[in-house]
């Protein structure tokens, strides 16, 4: 178990929801961070699973099993804040949401719709239900070669991202064969990291804090070049990012058990908490901040407070986490 890379999901998590709240600032930061978790789940099933012997029923079903467990239970907690207020939109995108096929349909209203992080779930049970295939097709193929198609897939991202529509290039940031992309990315990663680690372990654990603010060094002159670059746009949602985010997987891998001044920050018990909680963040953020909207917000409006309409995060944000906090075990029992 690699312990810091639960840390910087809940590090990024809280990056995404803050960016939500919205607080526009950290636009790249949180792209980068959506495209670390595909990046993330496609290196550490390569790692864990390099082959899938098992028919696709028996993969796919004890993780379909978990996802909509959580989904459905977020869904039927936002329906219960959202119907008094007859926010709730009762029709036929609600099914979609319910089922996670909300993402294949390029309407706006519809694929974010509901509780808008759930497209991530829906596009990571496209990848789960892919990988059997694309584990049996790696194993027939050399290190370089899988290098190869996964540069293809990058440039074949950037093309389309290119090509398209602003419209349709908000659609295809959630579309799940888009996003597969970046997991077969990460699957690559995956396949690569032992020898990586055999080859330059020993060497880079000597000097672990300097690799470690070397790699967010990368990481963060990505993100303020990715701000400057306005002709960048077109694919800074998708490709640029699996570079940082392959990097901050890689010094966690390597590193483990060897981490440097980050990697043991990373490591202290608030952190190890945030990384705990890191999916009941991201699910109840969306009925955290509606629930806030609708009574804190409007309540003090009421009052003749309207800066509560304003940047939220100071109050929405310890509420997600005292949320988060209390509904742990529950979705622990779930998973």
């Amino acid at each position: 178990m690699y312990k810091t890379l639960a840390s910087w999901r809940g590090l990024l998590v809280v990056v995404i929801v803050l960016y939500h709240t919205p607080i526009l600032a950290l636009t790249e930061a949180a792209h980068m961070a959506v495209s670390l978790f595909f990046v993330m789940s496609g290196a550490m099933l390569a790692m864990r699973h390099p082959t899938v012997d098992c028919s696709l029923r028996e993969w796919l079903w004890p993780r379909a099993k978990r996802i909509y467990a959580v989904h459905w239970l977020v869904f039927v907690m936002l329906a219960a804040v959202l119907l008094p207020m007859g926010a709730l939109k009762v029709d036929w995108s609600l099914v979609a949401n319910a089922l996670l096929v909300q993402t294949w349909i390029p309407v706006r209203d519809v694929y974010l719709s509901v509780n808008k992080p759930t497209w991530f779930l829906s596009a990571l049970l496209v990848c789960y239900a892919c990988y059997p295939l694309l584990s049996r097709l790696f194993s027939r193929m050399k290190l370089q070669h899988k290098w190869m198609l996964a540069i293809g897939v990058m440039a074949l991202h950037c093309v389309v991202m290119g090509v398209v529509s602003q419209d349709v290039r908000d659609w295809l940031f959630v579309m799940p064969l888009i996003r597969l992309g970046e997991f077969i990315w990460g699957m690559v990663l995956g396949a690569s990291l032992p020898a990586l680690e055999e080859k330059i372990g020993s060497c880079v654990r000597k000097r672990a804090s300097l690799f470690e603010l070397g790699v967010i060094a990368v990481a963060v002159a990505v993100i303020i070049a990715v701000g400057r670059m306005s002709w960048l746009d077109c694919c800074e949602d998708i490709a640029v990012w699996w570079i940082p985010a392959s990097l901050i997987i890689a010094m966690c891998v390597v590193l483990n058990g060897s981490e440097g001044i980050v990697g043991r920050l990373m490591l202290t018990r608030p952190m190890t908490w945030l990384g705990s909680i890191n999916l009941e963040v991201y699910m109840l953020s969306s009925l955290v901040t509606f629930f806030y909207s609708r009574y804190i917000a409007t309540i003090a409006g009421h009052f003749g407070h309207p800066e509560f309409y304003g940047y939220n995060w100071p109050i929405t944000l310890p509420l997600t986490l005292l949320a988060a906090t209390l509904l742990h075990p529950l979705f622990k029992r779930l998973k």
